[in-house]
């Protein structure tokens, strides 16, 4: 089974959180994105929240919908990679000030997570290079076949000279990537947008819509909107759950070779809480933190939910005697485009899984295929099936043949 390097991001001890990840970032970090323990960002707050609805809404409705995606042609792939050395702060993030509109550029994507807000906002086919790769992300590859075409991020990350060739002018990179410095010096604009929880993703997804120009913004418009929506409808659901109700979840983000976990102030731990659980990790902080198997045991949490990715890894010595293993409360997070519970637009079907598997009495699971289905086809425009609705729902791939 594969760990978290496969998805652009290796642990680190030091840090608890992914080399070149912003998340230490980790989605991807998965799958992801998070940020490393310890990293501070300056909160935008609703006011500023609002000023960035309002500029998506004067972008929908102003001249940068205009512009035509220019064509593109891709290249043999290769080798998936790390897209940075050092943790990163999220307030190095790019200003939404400060971004250039670009609505017909190529793009080149170094954060793994970030290719499924380019998907949601409509640039699929302006993807020309990515550090994402089919084996790690079956299903992106399937609903957005043309990544295969796209070159792949060399070890060590971007090169300016293979990016210039393919004409990409257009790099979004986490805020630790070593690339950056080279690639702005070509003429390549770089955009830093990453995220780490629900407010900082609303910052991230209007930057990026910003930069992409074309139906971007009005696209961004409508994500935000259901993402409010999701949030206040599941958080309205669990609102009345009482605190001796709400079980001790933990989220296991790699079994091996080593125990990762996710702490407090991430993204995983706002969605936990939102449908009515209590974060076991919370003494902890970032994502992808390096746990023993004793603090394990010590935790014993109400309920476990590992990644997909982790599912068929060895488990940790005293598994088995763990509360939740016993009380058959060990679940498998889906995964999609991205997995739903790190750092990518699916967030939004994680809130609702999640609270109908640690309050089944409050909401029922049995409408999930079809939500599903109506989010890949409202958002990243496809047909999804409803048998394969069903094994994103398990963790599962896409089926073979």
């Amino acid at each position: 089974m594969k760990d978290r390097k496969e998805d652009g991001f290796t642990p680190t001890v030091e840090s608890g959180m992914p080399v070149g990840s912003l998340a230490s970032v980790a989605e991807s970090g998965t799958t992801d994105g998070g940020l490393p323990s310890g990293t501070t960002r300056a909160a935008p707050g609703m006011a500023a929240w609002g000023e960035h609805r309002r500029l998506l809404l004067q972008l929908a409705a102003g001249g940068l919908l205009a512009g035509a995606m220019a064509p593109w042609a891709g290249s043999a792939r290769a080798k998936e990679a790390v897209p940075g050395k050092a943790a990163a702060k999220l307030g190095d993030v790019t200003p939404l000030a400060d971004a250039r509109p670009d609505p017909k550029a190529l793009i080149a994507n170094g954060w793994p997570a970030h290719a499924s807000v380019l998907m949601m906002l409509g640039a699929t086919k302006r993807i020309a290079a990515t550090v994402n790769a089919p084996k790690q992300k079956p299903w992106m590859y399937q609903v957005a076949p043309s990544l295969h075409d796209a070159i792949h991020a060399p070890k060590g990350g971007f090169v300016a000279e293979s990016l210039l060739a393919r004409n990409i002018t257009l790099a979004f990179l986490t805020p630790s990537d070593p690339a950056a410095n080279e690639l702005q010096v070509a003429g390549i604009q770089v955009v830093k947008a990453v995220f780490q929880d629900f407010s900082s993703m609303r910052d991230s997804i209007a930057l990026t819509a910003k930069v992409l120009g074309n139906d971007a913004p009005a696209r961004a418009q409508r994500y935000l909107k259901h993402l409010d929506d999701e949030l206040a409808e599941v958080r309205r659901i669990s609102s009345g759950i009482s605190e001796a109700k709400r079980p001790r979840v933990l989220h296991i983000a790699q079994w091996e070779p080593q125990l990762l976990v996710d702490g407090a102030n991430t993204i995983i731990d706002e969605w936990i809480q939102a449908a009515g659980g209590i974060n076991a990790a919370a003494s902890i902080e970032g994502s992808l933190r390096p746990v023993s198997v004793e603090q394990l045991l010590a935790w014993d949490p109400d309920v476990i939910i590992e990644s997909a990715s982790s599912a068929g890894q060895k488990k940790a010595a005293g598994f088995a005697q763990l509360g939740a293993v016993r009380a058959g409360r060990l679940h498998t997070n889906p995964e999609g485009v991205f997995p739903w519970d790190r750092y990518g637009c699916e967030i939004t079907l994680q809130l609702r899984w999640a609270l109908s598997r640690l309050h089944p009495d409050k909401l029922s699971a049995d409408d999930l295929p079809a939500r599903v289905q109506a989010f890949y086809r409202q958002f990243f425009d496809y047909a999804l099936s409803e048998a394969d609705a069903h094994r994103m729902l398990q963790g599962q791939p896409p089926a073979k043949g």
